[in-house]
């Protein structure tokens, strides 16, 4: 993989760590109710998820790109729609409040912790949808190497796994930060023009 196209995915993939959505959500409202240690054990968990998407993208998309040619141009586009279309949805954001619960029961074990990040990635296809989308953009996966996939795994692990910690932290610190609209519409607004600009850069790659 180019070290550009590299750095690109790895852009990519850091504004939608970014933008806030149900595991940011979780692991936030954890924080806020139980601190540090319950927040990253569900982290942990999603991003578990994240790699198994992953892997389950990559597999997919490898197949596809030895059986459909040429045709798996239109993925590319289709990638890049998808992208795009998340953009757009990221500027018609309506703020909400993020709830003690968090969607998550309150619990403080470490392994349960682990397991409601996990399962809370299992009901969010969308992250899915959004390697499959995203990985054609950047991948050559007919020349697709085991480096390849350990190198995305890696930045997966460090990229999802650190944003997602930075936001436990501010969780437990900046509590009201999460609670007021105007931050969260901003917060949005700008995920939603990087998101748009890695669709274009999909688009025309």
């Amino acid at each position: 993989m180019a070290p550009g196209v590299y750095l690109a995915l790895t852009a990519t993939i850091a504004v939608a760590a970014l933008t806030p959505g149900p595991a940011v959500t979780a692991i936030v409202a954890r924080a806020i109710t139980d601190g540090i240690r319950p927040a990253l054990a569900i982290n942990a968990g999603v991003v578990t998820g994240d790699l198994l998407f992953f892997a389950l993208a990559a597999a997919g998309m490898a197949a596809a790109a030895h059986s459909l040619g040429e045709l798996f141009t239109v993925l590319q586009w289709l990638g890049a729609a998808y992208l795009a279309w998340q953009g757009i949805a990221l500027w018609r954001f309506q703020p909400r409040a993020i709830t003690p619960a968090g969607g998550v029961p309150h619990e403080s074990h470490f392994w349960r912790n682990y397991g409601a990040g996990l399962l809370l990635m299992f009901g969010h296809v969308q992250a899915l949808l959004f390697y499959a989308a995203l990985l054609p953009g950047f991948v050559d996966f007919s020349r697709l190497t085991a480096w390849d996939v350990a190198l995305v795994a890696l930045t997966l692990v460090v990229v999802i796994g650190g944003i997602n910690a930075g936001y436990a932290v501010l969780g437990a610190r900046a509590r009201h930060f999460f609670a007021n609209a105007r931050a969260q519409r901003h917060l949005h607004r700008v995920a939603g023009t990087l998101m748009l600009l890695a669709a274009l850069l999909v688009a025309t790659r």
